[in-house]
């Protein structure tokens, strides 16, 4: 049997013909060659299955799986962290570009720094030619959030998470991917549990390509990823203020609306599809736990402007925070 690599790069794959090939020469073509690339096809509809199958016969390193039925990219993911046989595990995108030297640079420096647990990288977005750059995205190069005093940057993220390469020891031990997440938004509440345990740090170089996809899942779930992404803070405020996560608490995810004390009427579909009831969450956990005040504006700003995005109305939101303080008996209020 042969010995394990060095990184095992996970790629999620749904109906990607065309920029799949473009992804993955990016990986085989990479500096750094002692890895093993996972890539899982989540029953896609297209060529992308024949593409992946000529690859895996061309090239040992690809290690082809195929899904009988679509589970999600969340399912997916998790599949890739448990299946990896490398102590480092690096996340990549379908439809992105990694540059030659980002496997190498970013091992290089996990190996010179024990104490990392996750390292990114800056960026650069295009459309369709990557040679035609958008915009570079520099990141700050130290994106750590204390798990004993809360921070702001628990809701700005400043690291793109499939640039990410991550210790796959710590990832199991904060229980990876987890299933509330279904739409896209899984990384991110990764990445704070993550944040949680050990240092997660930006290279300043620019090593990854990011694809501005209109067929992609945060173009055409975006309703439903800003809520998993306010879901994801609420749960990093309960644990970072000492109280359970309560999608840990709720055991079941149907049973995940009682657990934070929401009306009867909401379910756990309206959780994870309506920014409403994220957004009144949000709003209700920071009233209660008297969150200190830069936070605390920062957090109502960002409520705001969801609210004027996702077109909530100032009496829609006063509405659900009155059913909820009834609920509680009264201590919640605008």
């Amino acid at each position: 049997m042969p010995s394990a690599p060095s990184l095992s790069v996970v790629m999620p794959l749904y109906n990607n013909a065309e920029h799949f090939s473009t992804a993955l020469e990016s990986i085989l073509g990479q500096s750094f060659g002692d890895f093993e690339c996972i890539i899982i096809d989540d029953a896609s509809r297209d060529d992308s299955p024949a593409l992946l199958r000529s690859y895996a016969r061309k090239d040992r390193r690809v290690r082809a799986i195929f899904l009988k039925e679509n589970i999600g990219v969340t399912r997916v993911s998790q599949i890739g962290l448990e299946q990896a046989r490398a102590p480092l595990v690096a996340r990549m995108d379908s439809d992105d570009l990694s540059l030659p030297e980002r496997f190498e640079r970013q091992i290089d420096f996990m190996k010179e720094h024990p104490d990392i647990g996750m390292v990114g990288c800056s960026y650069f977005r295009f459309k369709v030619d990557p040679d035609h750059k958008r915009l570079n995205i520099r990141l700050p190069s130290l994106a750590r959030v204390s798990s004993e005093s809360f921070s702001y940057r628990v809701v700005s993220l400043e690291l793109c998470p499939a640039s990410a390469v991550y210790r796959r020891e710590l990832a199991l031990a904060v229980g990876g991917y987890r299933s509330f997440f279904k739409n896209g938004a899984e990384d991110r509440d990764f990445i704070f549990r993550m944040q949680e345990r050990a240092k997660v740090v930006n290279l300043p170089d620019i090593l990854y390509g990011y694809r501005k996809n209109p067929g992609s899942l945060f173009v055409r779930n975006r309703r439903a990823l800003y809520s998993a992404h306010l879901m994801g803070e609420i749960c990093a405020l309960h644990r970072r203020y000492g109280f359970s996560d309560p999608i840990d608490e709720a055991k079941s995810l149907p049973g995940l609306p009682k657990a934070l004390d929401l009306p009867a009427h909401v379910t756990l579909e309206k959780l994870q599809q309506d920014p409403l009831w994220m957004t009144v969450l949000m709003w209700v956990w920071l009233k209660q736990r008297h969150v200190s005040y830069p936070p605390r504006l920062y957090l109502y700003a960002r409520l705001l402007r969801g609210c004027l995005r996702w077109k909530i109305g100032l009496a829609s939101l006063c509405a659900a925070i009155a059913e909820i303080k009834k609920g509680r008996g009264g201590e919640a209020s605008l």
